[in-house]
């Protein structure tokens, strides 16, 4: 390649990076049709279809977490038995997964705390200033998904910490669509909103609809965001638990030993496999 066609490594990234902000800047200005308003009938019937999966996700959240509490306390109770222990050891079975030898060294069997990212997010984006009203974070949670381009002009309308938070639902639910993310516009908070822009300039709903729901959708959003985050952890320490469990029940002198001392338990390991291999 010819000399005067070579650039630097540094100049090329600051390209990049004009390239980048100037896309960003065209993504972030109004779009036709991004001030269009949700008549009432269709706003809530697309606000219980959004509330009720939300709750159903937390619902199914919860049981799982439920499972891994009823596995950990029945294996509590047989693990304190020296004999068995003894057993496993014999069996080859004395190692247990970490996941569930931490849970094992606390008292109680208790739902994991949530790890919350956003902490952290907002941590990252101190000192980046947003571009053309649009958080830089927002435009790298979004990279690697499919955004129609008037949802940018949309995410104007509120404060990048609301951004980030319609953004991190978006992705969660598998919705990165503009009807979703103009409900989530629509029912953000008054100190949430850009300066200027009111809800009802694209949701046709009375001030009481909007304060309830705007309320009731909060509230369920953090609990369901606050439930995707411990969701992963949950199904990593099930499925760790649950192969070292098969593995158990597999063992005809293991399953003999519970059977005989250990009957409730024993039950319980078998019911709870029994129901995770069905899902």
């Amino acid at each position: 390649m010819s000399s005067k066609y070579r650039i630097t490594r540094d100049a090329a990234y600051r390209a990049l990076l004009g390239s980048d902000q100037r896309h960003a800047q065209n993504l972030a200005d109004d779009q036709p049709g991004s001030k269009q308003k949700l008549f009432a009938p269709t706003l809530l019937v697309a606000y219980e279809v959004v509330c009720r999966r939300k709750r159903d996700f937390i619902e199914e959240a919860e049981a799982a977490e439920q499972r891994l509490g009823r596995l950990v306390e029945a294996f509590r109770l047989t693990i304190c038995d020296e004999r068995f222990r003894s057993l496993l050891v014999c069996e080859g079975l004395a190692t247990i997964p970490k996941l569930l030898a931490e849970r094992l060294q606390c008292t109680a069997f208790e739902p994991g705390a949530a790890r919350h990212i956003s902490g952290s997010l907002s941590k990252r984006s101190a000192g980046r200033q947003p571009i053309s009203g649009i958080c830089q974070d927002v435009l790298d949670f979004l990279q690697h998904c499919p955004v129609r381009v008037k949802i940018f002009g949309l995410l104007r309308h509120v404060l990048p910490t609301r951004q980030l938070e319609i953004a991190r639902l978006m992705v969660a639910m598998e919705r990165v669509t503009f009807t979703y993310a103009k409900i989530l516009v629509a029912f953000t908070p008054h100190a949430l909103l850009a300066p200027g822009f009111h809800p009802t300039m694209i949701a046709n709903v009375s001030e009481d609809q909007l304060s309830t729901m705007t309320q009731e959708l909060g509230m369920l959003c953090s609990e369901f965001l606050s439930t995707v985050e411990r969701r992963g952890f949950v199904s990593l320490e099930l499925l760790a638990a649950g192969r070292y469990f098969d593995q158990m029940m597999d063992n005809s002198r293991v399953v003999r030993y519970l059977a005989h001392n250990f009957p409730s338990q024993f039950e319980e390991f078998h019911e709870l496999l029994a129901s995770a291999s069905n899902r």
